[in-house]
């Protein structure tokens, strides 16, 4: 390795020294390895391995595509471990030929040059982002040769400390990561200005339309008579007693939701990584505001609760009446159900009224297994929601499923419910709304007339 001179400045915490320097990302991929390349990776613990083993695909799939398209792009310090080097020294301006002011000779103690030479050099924290600067500056992605310049030359704060033992550099490294917080999903939903989605979920709690609008107002702008929002925004579930309608995260869901039955995909930040154009934003702060407006509106239980907060905690009980409809992950359902509904070609209003027949008991036989436990708990996956919201859309678009879709959607039903093919006794079918007539969507007025002109209006038998 290359003698390297850098302007630095000391500090110490315990019983360690550090400097602080700045290195350009080309530099830092060249001679900085990430620890799993190191000879004694060998002889760490199976759990300090695990923590530290390059996880390819977010560095290709997340971090490098970061990289070359967020124009702000940004990141913290990477700790970097001098490695019985021949030369590390640090020279305080102070020792320096340099006049100081007698004001700042005290910071002049911890400012100076930092020179390494020899040993190598090794990431003990950060190095997912190392190797995704070396990926880039080594030419192993495609991406325009200015943007690769662009990253090459980028200034990286790196901390550097001089080993001392294995013992010590273990404990160190693995109390980096051990006790460093990553940001919740609430967290990223508040502070995040690129994601397209949670940008939308904060418009929709505001006290006013964003970009300039005079409407829709905000619907989630709700709160109880203690003036606290209906909306819980620090946690991503709710408990059984509090009195909160839904939570931010829920909220965002339902906008991801809104925007995929209107055919945008990809709102978040994993995929645009740039914040969304606002023409984009202000569609999708349309469609999730009217479809919020309308289930608040539409649906006697949730008018019921914004009239009177204090009851919500009363009707989130397990046996009550509507009390799958204060549970964020059934709300994310419904939303769901909603976006089938339309595909579908059924109005979203139109659907909603409908869903007033099902029965919104956690409770209910119909959810066991699909979105709810035995024991009363909700299943939060991802498949168990779509489940969910497909089956909703059954409820309410019967007639509008083919009867392909219906056959698949009994099947995906049954799995979950806990049969299995080659069990004795058929496949179980799907379960029916209560009192329902066959045909009653299409003797909907509002459905006739503007949905499916073509087929016929008479209830059939």
């Amino acid at each position: 390795m290359a003698t390297y001179v850098f302007p630095a400045i000391r500090g110490r915490i315990g019983s360690t020294d550090y400097y602080q320097v700045t290195m350009s990302a080309r530099e830092l991929a060249g001679v900085v390895r990430p620890a799993s390349e190191l000879e004694e990776w060998t002889r760490w613990t199976i759990g300090e391995r695990i923590q530290r083993d390059v996880a390819v695909t977010r560095v290709r799939e997340e971090l490098v595509p970061y990289l070359l398209r967020a124009r702000d792009r940004f990141f913290g310090s990477l700790i970097v471990l001098a490695y019985e080097p021949d030369v590390f020294e640090f020279e305080a301006l102070d020792l320096v030929n340099a006049t100081v002011h007698a004001a700042h000779r005290d910071a002049a103690e911890r400012m100076g040059f930092l020179t390494v030479d020899g040993g190598r050099l090794v990431a003990l924290d950060g190095q997912h982002r190392l190797v995704a600067l070396r990926e880039i500056v080594n030419g192993r992605c495609e991406a325009d040769p200015s943007v690769i310049a662009s990253v090459a030359s980028d200034e990286i704060c790196v901390v550097f400390i001089k080993y001392d033992t294995l013992e010590k550099t273990r404990r160190i490294f693995n109390k980096v990561n051990r006790h460093a917080r990553p940001t919740t999903p609430s967290d990223n939903i508040i502070t995040s200005e690129d994601d397209g989605y949670a940008i939308v979920a904060r418009w929709l709690v505001d006290r006013d339309p964003p970009l300039g609008l005079t409407k829709p107002r905000p619907p989630l702008n709700l709160f109880d008579s203690d003036g606290e929002p209906l909306v819980e925004w620090r946690q991503t579930n709710l408990p059984q007693f509090t009195q909160k309608l839904t939570t931010l995260n829920a909220v965002y869901q339902t906008v991801e939701a809104a925007c995929d039955a209107h055919g945008l995909h990809h709102f978040d930040e994993k995929h645009r990584v740039n914040r969304p154009r606002n023409d984009e934003l202000e569609r999708a702060y349309r469609w999730s505001a009217g479809w919020w407006t309308s289930v608040l509106d539409g649906l006697e239980p949730y008018r019921l609760a914004v009239a009177r907060p204090h009851r919500i905690r009363a009707m989130r009980q397990y046996q009550e009446k509507w009390s799958l409809l204060f549970r964020p992950i059934a709300q994310v359902a419904l939303f769901r159900g909603i976006g089938e509904s339309i595909r579908l070609g059924l109005d979203a209003k139109l659907a909603i009224e409908r869903m007033n027949r099902i029965d919104w008991r956690a409770s209910s036989n119909v959810w066991m297994d699909v979105i709810v436990r035995s024991n009363g708990k909700m299943i939060a996956s991802r498949q168990a929601i779509n489940l969910g919201g497909r089956l909703i859309s059954y409820f309410v678009a019967e007639e509008l499923m083919d009867e392909d879709a219906q056959e698949v959607l009994r099947r995906d039903y049954a799995l979950a419910r806990g049969w299995y093919p080659g069990r004795v006794g058929p496949m179980p079918g799907l379960p029916k709304l209560p009192g329902r007539r066959v045909g009653w969507l299409l003797n909907h007025p509002q459905f006739a007339q503007t949905c499916v002109p073509s087929l016929p209006t008479t209830p059939s038998s």
